[in-house]
Order: C-alpha cells, then structure tokens, then sequence
C-alpha cells in the first residue's frame, strides 16, 4: 500500500493564489489577508469550515489539528498499525493515527515534551508549526552557515536555538514572510491562528513544488542537508543584489517573494532615509538596513516601520559599507524605492544613543514622522536587570545584544522584564519604535533598574 500521495490540486500551488470574488466564510473578508489561501486549501479538503458558516481565522489551533492539516496537505496516510504512542494521545481518538504515524521510528516528524507526553491540545506555536511542516512535507532544511545565518535578524532568536534552522530555511524557501510576521521580533513560542496555519502550509506546498522542480530525480529528506542546500542558500543570499550609489532611486516587481538588496557605500557620517512602496494595497513589504564589514554583516542593523505598504528607515550611520534589503510578503508585485540624505533629530542610529545610566529615569517625545529613538547602556559585569518602558500611546521597545554576547538561552529580550545582562565591551542598545500614524507625538518614559 502506497502511503505518501500529493494532493491533486498541489500541482496547482506555483499559480498564483485567486480566492473567489464571493468569500466562502462570513469572517473572512476580501480584505483579509489569507483569504486566498483559506480558499484554496478548503477547496482542496485541507482545512474546513465552522457549521455556522464561519471560519475564525484568529482562533488558535493545537498541536494535534495542526498535525492533521499537514497530513491533508501532503496526502500523506498514517498507518493504522502505530498506536499507543504517547501516553496523554487518547486511544480511538480522531487524532490518535495522526500523532503515532508522525511520532513512528520511520518518521520521526514529531518528538513529545521532557515529560514523555505529546500535548496534543496544547496551543502549536510558530515554531513548532514550522517544524512540523518541513518534516512532514518533506522540504529541505538547509544547514545554517556563515553565509545565511544573517537571515535571522530577530531580536528574540539565537542562532543556537532549536529552531532556527527552520526559522531560516523558512525565509530561503519563501514559506517566510507572511502578512504580520516581519517586524523585529518573530515570537517563536506564540499561538498558531488558522489563518497564518493556513499562509504556512499554502507556502510550503508551494516551496515543495519548486524543490521537486529544480532536482525532478532527486529523493530529499527534511531532516537531512542534501547536496543542493549551499546552493539554496546562496540563491537567497544573493537574491538580487544592486550596487548603487547613496542616494538613489529605484523600482522594479519582486521575483516571488524574493529579496532585493541594495548594496552603497558611505564616505562620512550621513542620515540615512528610505521609503519604500508597494504598487499595490494589501500586501506587506518589510525593509533593513545592515552595516557590513569584512565577515559579512555586522550586528548594527535598522528594521524598518511598517505602515500599510510602505516601509520607512530613518537611521544616522558611520562610514562604511552598508546593505538595503526587502521583501514583501506577497509574491511578484511592484515596488519603489526613494532614499535622500536627512536631518537627524540627534537621536537617529546607534552611533547617536542616548546613554542611560542605571536607575535614572528618561523621558522624551517620538516626534512626528520619526520612527526610531536610540539608548545605550553598559553591562560591566553579569547582573539582572529590566528595561522599564512605559509611553502615552502604543511604542515598541527593542533590545539589541553585542555581537560579544552569547545569546544561547537568551531568546526574549523585551522591556518591562528582568533578565540577567551578561558583562561586554561594547553598548546593549535600545530601539523605541513607532507604531501606528506616524503623525502622532507620543510621549514615552525609559530607565534601567
């Protein structure tokens, strides 16, 4: 008995997502950002409905749910013979097959907790969501080197993580980004919704397609590098890589959702402005800006604010060398790039952070269409400490390690929590984002106790 089948409508996933111009669920919208995938993989029998008509794209789903889409999704048919597999996988249960098949020597797809239990109704998170979806899809998880670590530019990722190699080979093969998922922090251990389940599995059988087409003969396993993975990552690396001169102006449409980068280099100090815009409305376009050096790049990077399809970077920076990087999160469409020489605040980029001193208080004004202010303190020896941040509307605070600093463990760093600080020569930085209008004055405190 043949036990791994594609769906039929998988030969389908290289065409780009239509949804219906009449939605199929009353909860989702023509503006909804997964509709399109929604759509597609309920016609294909992957994900159903609610009775009521409705399909709550923002209800979380569990390990177990999750699981069983990504078996729809590939046509895979567990075994009945694996049973009894973990001892909270209820025997009988509807997801009983799912779990044991998954969690069976030959496969291995899924290990249970510390505690030897599968929690199948626990919340999936992302990154267990990835997990799974790569080893049951059978997509290839190119090994993390020096040349594509830098992929991972979230504040609350460490390169030593479990799961940054599926965080990685997510951006590689496209499964990644997706609407909502592009800012600073990735959130690894958030709650999966239906929605993004959905942008998830409708990207990887799209990436799997496209593995299936570069190597036809090929027999590839996710849980192993294959001789192709060093050229899958330099196609990302070097996705499409332009040498200009700073400022510049450009515009072009997105191959997939591939980056476009944008290498320049800078003579003196200069404030750095950037906007770029998407020809259409919907989709998402994140933007980075990396200082570089001999090695690659460097740990002074500036994410950009995102506002409807626009991405603005607004940073003060040293001579150097340095790399403009975007991405949108949709496939194939058009874009533009404005850059111009700016006036700085004095409060723009690292090199103008503010130092803070431990116990003493600060507060300023996020002034209109600014989007970042900069703070620094020093850490002489290992103590714990937390970042406390409070403002008068909505801001986002980031926390920047040293490039000297271990990160293993340290996978969290946000404000208004203790974390114990390991000693380093050069600054922790502190980045206070804008969210929402970028028209708004918003008053903010920060201190370091």
């Amino acid at each position: 008995m043949k036990h791994f089948r594609l769906i039929g409508t998988v030969s389908l996933c290289l065409l780009p997502v239509i949804a219906l111009a009449t939605g199929i669920f009353s909860d989702v919208d023509d503006n909804h950002s997964f509709k399109g995938e929604i759509e597609s993989l309920v016609r294909s029998g992957v994900i159903h409905g609610n009775p009521d008509g409705s399909f709550r794209p923002d209800r979380t789903l569990n390990r177990a749910e999750f699981l069983k889409m990504l078996y729809l999704a590939s046509g895979r048919v567990p075994k009945p013979v694996y049973a009894g597999c973990f001892p909270d996988v209820e025997s009988g249960s509807w997801y009983e097959l799912y779990v044991c098949d998954a969690a069976a020597k030959e496969n291995r797809f899924v290990q249970g907790y510390a505690d030897g239990k599968f929690k199948p109704g626990s919340p999936v998170s992302r990154t267990e969501a990835l997990k799974m979806l790569y080893e049951v899809l059978g997509i290839d998880v190119p090994d993390i080197t020096a040349d594509n670590k830098s992929i991972i530019k979230f504040v609350d990722i460490s390169v030593s993580a479990w799961y940054s190699k599926y965080i990685s080979a997510a951006y590689i093969t496209g499964v990644l980004p997706i609407t909502g998922q592009s800012g600073a922090r990735f959130y690894p251990d958030q709650p999966m919704t239906r929605g993004e389940a959905a942008a998830y599995i409708w990207n990887g059988l799209n990436a799997l397609e496209k593995q299936k087409a570069v190597a036809p003969n090929t027999v590839t396993s996710a849980s192993s590098a294959s001789s192709s993975s060093s050229s899958v990552s330099s196609a990302v690396v070097g996705d499409s890589v332009k040498e200009v001169v700073f400022p510049f102006t450009d515009s072009g449409k997105f191959q997939k959702k591939k980056a476009v980068a944008y290498k320049f280099n800078l003579s003196e100090k200069t404030s750095v402005w950037t906007k770029i815009t998407l020809g259409s409305v919907g989709p998402e376009v994140s933007c980075r800006l990396y200082m570089m050096t001999a090695d690659g790049f460097s740990n002074e990077y500036y994410l950009g604010y995102q506002f409807g399809n626009n991405c603005t970077i607004k940073a003060t920076t040293g001579p150097g060398d340095y790399q403009l990087q975007i991405q949108p999160t949709q496939e194939d469409v058009s874009y533009s790039v404005q850059t111009k020489v700016d006036v700085t605040d004095g409060n723009d980029g690292f090199l103008e952070a503010v130092k803070i001193q431990f116990g003493k208080a600060i507060s300023a004004w996020l002034k209109p269409n600014d989007v970042y202010d900069w703070y620094s303190f020093s850490v002489t020896e290992e103590k714990t400490a937390k970042i406390v941040f409070s403002s008068t509307q909505p801001l986002d605070c980031v926390i920047y390690t040293p490039a000297s600093v271990d990160q293993f463990g340290f996978t969290g760093p946000q404000c208004n929590v203790s974390y114990k600080y390991s000693p380093s020569d050069e600054p922790y930085m502190i980045g206070i984002a804008r969210k929402g209008q970028p028209a708004f004055k918003v008053m903010y405190t920060i201190k370091v106790e």
